[in-house]
């Protein structure tokens, strides 16, 4: 199972790395001893996953005196990529260490020669045998490692119990079944789903994602990015997901305003039980225990249901790496960066990431001395249980490319534009950039 998810995956991103030269520059002049590190993630204190890194980084400080580390975490994704952006194009001498989610995005700064290689140190002391497979696939391409993965993630339909017990609604295992179900919610004044889309975008890619898969499989993007013959982003797939994507819209399966909502306003509007289902990452469940433990145990998770006539299997899945980090070539100090980044993948780390922040670590674990609920448990089993992974568009495009696709997903949400010119935008930019 691991095997064709790993190749799946790998396929992806060694063809988004060929897009650009290979090789990295030479390093910058080393200056090694006690280190001052620079971290940039998006991790803001109060976080589950910053006590998580945050113990790491002590452990790092304690076994090198007199080395620190500063952390500048921006706390929201979209702010954090854009001054990542600047930030790169300028050296990347600002960060010595930076968070990533792999694929395309990082194997095109890896093939600008910003990416310290980890590929010669990987193989000293077994650290690559430390993660799964597919974790590693996630920060590899052109036959070369250029990061760390801290945990592995998986999107599923997250749902509360009590609100489908008090309307007797069994979970959907079908596209239909879920319209049928948010007609029952949205009758009874409750959300269906909540959505957010302000400067979070990628939030309503998953369901985009999910259902291009539901319908063509994991083919399609397959051959769409890596410009397969009969590849292409207006293969009917992608048409007949955004035409269902604004069946979703005018079924109103999404609250009110949905398209200027925050993205942290999703959590409170499903924490204080004004809607039933939210698509969401594996974090989520640590989110709530942490910010609101009183509704933890009405959560429950369905898999995103089948669309009927479609190739894909509902044990396919939507995934990446959310917290991966590479090193920047621009760093003084690639020792200490390297050590920093081992302690991100130790196995104390991995025991924190199952059991502070509720998470599935990259790095090979054991449940033994953990102590972890039930509902985290199952939500980390379907990744071993699925039966390929497509990791996240945007991650797997060139930036310019993830762009261009993210920005008409919103046009989508908002009838903006129709499927078949978000389609056609799409192939017309992948054309022009991976060709």
């Amino acid at each position: 199972m691991l095997k064709k998810v790993l190749f799946i995956v790998s396929l992806v991103i060694l063809i988004s790395a060929g897009v650009y030269a290979a090789g990295a520059q030479e390093v910058a002049a080393v200056e090694e001893g006690p280190a001052k590190l620079t971290v940039w993630d998006i991790y803001p204190e109060g976080t589950p996953f910053r006590k998580v890194l945050d113990g790491a980084i002590a452990r790092f400080e304690a076994a090198h005196p007199g080395s620190t580390v500063e952390v500048i975490s921006y706390g929201d994704m979209s702010n954090y990529k854009t001054k990542f952006a600047t930030m790169m194009a300028s050296g990347g001498k600002d960060a010595d260490v930076f968070q990533t989610w792999g694929g395309g995005q990082l194997a095109s700064y890896a093939g600008k020669g910003l990416v310290l290689d980890l590929t010669a140190d990987m193989q000293k002391d077994g650290w690559s045998q430390r993660f799964s497979p597919a974790a590693l696939s996630f920060v590899s391409s052109s036959n070369k490692v250029w990061g760390v993965p801290v945990e592995l993630a998986n999107v599923m339909f997250y749902y509360n119990k009590e609100i489908f017990a008090k309307y007797n609604l069994s979970v959907p295992t079908t596209f239909d079944e879920l319209l049928r179900i948010c007609e029952v919610l949205k009758n009874n004044k409750v959300i269906p789903i909540v959505l957010a889309l302000n400067k979070a975008e990628w939030v309503g890619d998953m369901f985009y994602q999910y259902l291009v898969t539901r319908i063509g499989g994991l083919e399609p993007f397959k051959k769409a990015i890596a410009r397969e013959p009969g590849g292409t982003f207006e293969d009917p797939a992608f048409i007949e997901a955004g035409k269902l994507l604004q069946t979703m819209v005018d079924a109103h399966c999404f609250q009110e305003g949905f398209l200027g909502a925050e993205y942290a306003s999703m959590r409170q509007v499903f924490t204080q039980e004004k809607a039933a289902m939210l698509l969401m990452g594996s974090w989520l469940p640590g989110q709530i225990s942490n910010e609101a433990p009183q509704m933890y145990g009405k959560v429950d998770y369905f898999r995103f249901p089948t669309v009927t006539g479609g190739k894909g299997r509902i044990t396919d899945i939507v995934g990446g790496t959310n917290a991966a980090f590479a090193v920047s070539s621009a760093t003084r100090y690639p020792e200490a960066a390297k050590a920093l980044m081992r302690e991100f993948s130790s196995e104390l780390t991995a025991k924190d990431v199952l059991g502070i922040a509720k998470r599935l670590p990259a790095a090979k674990f054991s449940l033994e001395g953990v102590t972890m609920d039930e509902l985290t448990k199952r939500v980390i089993a379907e990744v071993d249980q699925s039966t390929g992974i497509q990791l996240y568009y945007d991650q797997s495009s060139t930036p310019s490319l993830a762009q261009t696709h993210l920005s008409s997903i919103s046009a989508l949400y908002a009838k903006l534009t129709t499927p078949e010119k978000k389609a056609a935008e799409w192939e017309a930019a992948a054309k022009k950039e991976l060709q």
